[in-house]
This record gives C-alpha cells, structure tokens and sequence, in this order.
C-alpha cells in the first residue's frame, strides 16, 4: 500500500484571474500556487492532477499562463513576482505530478447527473473546466467510500471549498479500471451516492487527515512519523501559533516502535491512539514535564537510570495502563522507543 498522502489539485487552481479581477485576489492567485509548489518534493503527501487538466486548459485559452500573467501583473502592479517564475511553478504541476488516474488506477468512467452539496461546481471559475471537476469528484467520491489507503487521502482541492465534506449523488454507467477493490456500483436509474473532503489551502489538506488513523494504519516509520508531523501541526494551530510545515521536528523512530504502538492500538483501541499521540508530541514540545520519570535499572527509586551510551531512557505516562518509552539523546533529540503496559519496565535500545 501506498505510504503517502495524497491531494488532487482541481485544474480550475491553476486558471489565471481575469485582469479585471480585485488585485487582492491576483495576489492570493500566486500566493496559492506558492504553497502548493511547497508540496512538490514534499516526501509527506503527493499532488495528482487529472491527466485532462492541461487539455481542458489549452482549449478553453487558459494555457499557457505566461502571457497571461505578464497582463495580469502590469495591470494590477505586481513587481514582486516575475510571471515567468509563477508560470513554471504551474508547468511544473501539471507536468511532474503523477496523473489522477494513474496514480489510482482508474481509467474511465461514464456518468450523469451528477450533484453536489454544496454545489461546488457553480464555484469553478471558468464553465469550460466544469466537466474535468466533476469526473474528479465522481471518481474521489467512489475511491473514499470503497478502496482503502494506508495514510487516508482522496481529498480534493479547488480554488474555493465552503466546507470540507461535500456530498455526492451521482449515475455512473461505467467505471474502467485496474483495481480489485471497486465493487459493482448501483446501475442507473439507482444513484451511487457517497462523499469528497475538499480545501483551498495548505492547512485545509491537513484538517482533512486523520493523524490517529494514520499512525493505527501506517505500514512502515514513514506513516508514524507522518502521523506525528500532522499532531504537531494541530497542537500548533491549537497554541495559536502559525508553524511552518518544513520546519517541523519529528522524532526519531526506534526499531520496534511501530510495532508495539499499533499491536496496543489495534488490542485497545477507543482514544488510545489519540493519547499516544498527544503523549508523543509533548515529549517533542517538552510539556507536561510532570508525566515523565527516568526508566532505571530497578524499580526501586534510587536505582540508577538506565543509558545507552549517553542516551538516557525515559517513561512517560500516557494513561494509567500505557506508558511511553523513549531515548533522550545527546544530541537533545528523542527516538521513541516503545508503547508499554504499566507493568512493563524494558526498553529497545535498538
């Protein structure tokens, strides 16, 4: 299974505003396509596109932007950006990310009378890249309600979302594809009906991840140290801070982490992942500093600490049944080490 994240970027994103438009909106236009390029070489999430996106372009005079751009920019005094730099930030979308339907293994698919609520078609800017939408919403809307991920995904992006699930109804006639886990869907004059999570920014695509089903689902550290990413980012938001996604730390993962935390998330379940989540970013943010005491050699609590070299080994409690161990490094950095029961005093050292 896939260990990545990933978005569809909706090809009206990349439509250039008219030159008549609020210069305020020119701005957000290319501030937009900044954040997205962002994600590029991102080794958290991939972009797809439709493998349409540049036809439905082309043929409605959308494409290419660069002339586009200059207008746009004279007209509203942009000097900030250059229009040839924007333009290759949307050539490089539609060239370098892998195609809707490849990346999915879906092919065709024939449908009608499509809806949407909210009605997220009337959004797209320009009518003629209506029907690239809404093959992309019919195909999501079917992957979300019958083909697993290992990190989530099938979210959709546009260049407005007013809300973050949009519900679908929908006759589909026929679906090609390569995949063994799209059942037969409801034939015509019965409706598939199913739903799409949309967002138009970068912190949107994270609202819509659940980090605590990512880490119970992750099938390698790539997943888990995803997972924490995403929990720092939201213990972020919530301390009102505007963190920076590059930026942030994640901890080293030991050898058998993954292993006991899923082995303990899948025997218990409930709010266990969430708790461990929480646990692990305050060990990061070094918060609730009450919660931790040093693993020592004994059980009495005068034995000494137990060490790996200059490393120390640390047990934070999670809940009354589940602890967290943990390497302090010398470095300053941790290496999360294992998700044990009360009882349970060991520690991997590697």
């Amino acid at each position: 299974m896939r260990s990545r994240h990933s978005v569809t970027v909706d090809a009206g994103i990349l439509a250039v505003p008219p030159v008549d438009s609020a210069t305020d909106d020119a701005a957000k236009y290319v501030e937009m396509l900044l954040e997205w390029k962002k994600l590029l070489d991102d080794p958290w999430i991939a972009i797809c596109m439709s493998e349409h996106a540049s036809e439905y372009l082309f043929a409605n005079g959308l494409y290419p932007l660069r002339g586009q751009l200059r207008e746009l920019f004279i007209a509203h005094g942009i000097e900030e950006y250059d229009s040839h730099t924007v333009a290759k930030i949307a050539n490089w979308l539609l060239e370098k990310t892998p195609t809707f339907e490849s990346y999915y293994s879906v092919k065709y698919i024939l449908y009608e009378h499509l809806k949407t609520v909210p009605d997220v078609i009337r959004l797209t800017a320009y009518d003629g890249l209506q029907p690239d939408l809404d093959q992309c919403i019919t195909l999501i809307a079917v992957l979300r309600k019958h083909c697993s991920q290992s990190l989530g995904g099938y979210s959709l992006i546009l260049r407005k979302a007013p809300s973050k699930v949009v519900q679908v109804k929908v006759q589909i006639y026929e679906i090609e594809h390569n995949r063994d886990d799209i059942p037969a869907l409801p034939r015509p004059p019965e409706y598939f009906e199913g739903d799409v999570l949309v967002c138009d920014d970068f912190n949107g695509v994270l609202e819509c991840l659940d980090d605590t089903a990512i880490l119970v689902g992750a099938t390698d550290d790539l997943g888990i140290k995803f997972a924490i990413r995403i929990a720092l980012f939201k213990s972020a938001i919530l301390q009102h801070d505007a963190p920076e996604w590059g930026a942030l730390q994640v901890s080293e993962i030991g050898p058998s982490f993954r292993e006991s935390c899923q082995k303990v998330c899948t025997d218990h379940g409930g709010s266990l992942p969430d708790k461990i989540l929480r646990s692990i970013v305050e060990t990061i943010e070094g918060r609730n500093l009450s919660a931790v005491h040093a693993l020592r050699t004994g059980k009495g609590g005068n034995e000494p600490q137990r060490m790996r070299g200059s490393d120390k080994a640390q047990r934070r409690d999670i809940d009354r049944e589940f602890h967290l161990h943990y390497w302090k490094c010398d470095n300053g950095t941790v290496e999360l080490a294992s998700v044990v029961h009360h009882d349970d005093f060991s520690i991997p050292e590697r």
